[in-house]
């Protein structure tokens, strides 16, 4: 599958984006996502990016598909950013199985499991689950718990642990996750089949309390407590080491995107609020205008540059993608900010989209890696001398 195919999912995206951006006030309400959204990205083609172009999908590998998956979930933003972000969640999880260049050497069991996984991801939707209270956003440290079932099968186990910010919770059909067997150097990846399944805690899943950020609302970024919950075990730590570059590039800057897609919404908002005033601004305006301004061509130019990096130099592009994200999270709300302040007191009525935009802009800097992780990763991936 070319080019071609991505470029048409995208022209049926925009479609898609325009019709949910008449309901923006109304959207901007939600505390739930609306399953019928979805149905329509999936008749999009959507779900495809998590399936290889050899067999029909759209992925070609990070350097030919970075820039149409940019362009997706920066196309879904302006038309909601709940959507957009946690369709974003397919892709950036489905990575973990399409980067088949870090793990030609996997076993052929594993090979085998992994096909399965990009059939179901044809037809079915993928989040993830893996943040724990107290982690700060590092997978790795995970205290979840896995436990070999009785069953005999060698991928079955069920994880007993708390689990938070699993965004498209009632929504995804499958989540990825991280648990750590006993006696294990290191934790494993995992998937839990999740959709329809109760949150009584009747099957080992608990709604431990219900996503109420004020931004990004209706992502459902519910947090749980597992129990004996029944889950496959995918990607060993040792795999999980080969794999992980290649989300690193892939899902930074599909966050990156999203919150660039919010940025223009904001812009165009803005520049219609303000046509014909700005030659009538405060000396404080014209300055706070023109740093707003700035703030978002610096961060169009990173983003740029890192979508570019990724296309030249594949899964070496993961320092670049990070410092984007980091950069886009920090320039956006800085820049929204003061927007709204040249905007003015209007800008935070219920009626009007850009506080809500703000809010949604600054969950950027929550997900993962949390900026201060982020900046922990920049920090020990920086080999230059000081």
């Amino acid at each position: 599958m070319n080019r071609e195919n991505s470029q048409s999912v995208i022209k049926n995206l925009q479609a898609i984006s325009a019709t949910f951006a008449k309901d923006t006030a109304e959207r901007q309400t939600r505390r739930e996502l609306d399953p019928a959204d979805f149905e329509q990205l999936a008749e999009a083609g959507f779900l495809l990016t998590g399936v290889p172009a050899e067999q029909g999908g759209l992925w070609r590998g990070i350097a030919e598909s970075v820039r149409d998956y940019t362009t997706m979930v920066r196309t879904l933003a302006h038309g909601d950013p709940c959507v957009a972000l946690v369709a974003t969640m397919h892709p950036a999880v489905m990575v973990y199985f399409l980067g088949c260049e870090q793990v030609n050497d996997a076993p052929q069991a594993w090979l085998a499991q992994r096909q399965s996984v990009i059939e179901l991801a044809r037809s079915h939707w993928w989040g993830t689950i893996t943040s724990e209270p107290g982690s700060g956003g590092d997978m790795l440290k995970t205290k979840t718990a896995a436990k070999k079932s009785a069953d005999g099968i060698d991928t079955s186990y069920t994880i007993s642990g708390n689990k938070h910010f699993g965004s498209g919770s009632g929504h995804a059909d499958y989540m990825i996750t991280t648990a750590r067997r006993k006696g294990a150097e290191g934790p494993d990846l995992f998937y839990l089949k999740i959709k329809d399944e109760p949150w009584d805690g009747s099957t080992g899943c608990t709604l431990a309390s219900a996503w109420d950020g004020i931004g990004m609302t209706a992502t459902q970024s519910h947090a749980f407590r597992f129990e004996n919950f029944p889950a496959t075990k995918t990607i060993t730590s040792e795999l999980l080491g080969k794999v992980s570059p290649i989300t690193a590039v892939i899902g930074n800057l599909l966050f990156a995107a999203v919150a660039m897609g919010i940025a223009d919404n904001a812009l165009s908002f803005a520049k219609d609020k303000l046509k014909g005033k700005l030659q009538n601004m405060r000396a404080y305006e014209r300055i706070e205008w023109n740093r707003c301004r700035n703030e978002i061509w610096l961060a169009q130019q990173a983003f740029d540059g890192a979508v570019r990096a990724a296309e030249a130099s594949g899964v070496s592009a993961g320092q670049a993608a990070i410092r984007c994200k980091i950069t886009v999270s920090e320039l956006l709300e800085s820049a929204l900010t003061k927007m709204s302040i040249v905007v003015g007191g209007a800008s935070f009525a219920k009626g009007m989209p850009l506080a809500q935009w703000n809010q949604d802009v600054r969950a950027l800097g929550f997900l993962r890696p949390p900026l201060p992780f982020a900046h922990d990763l920049i920090f020990d991936m920086d080999t230059d001398d000081i």
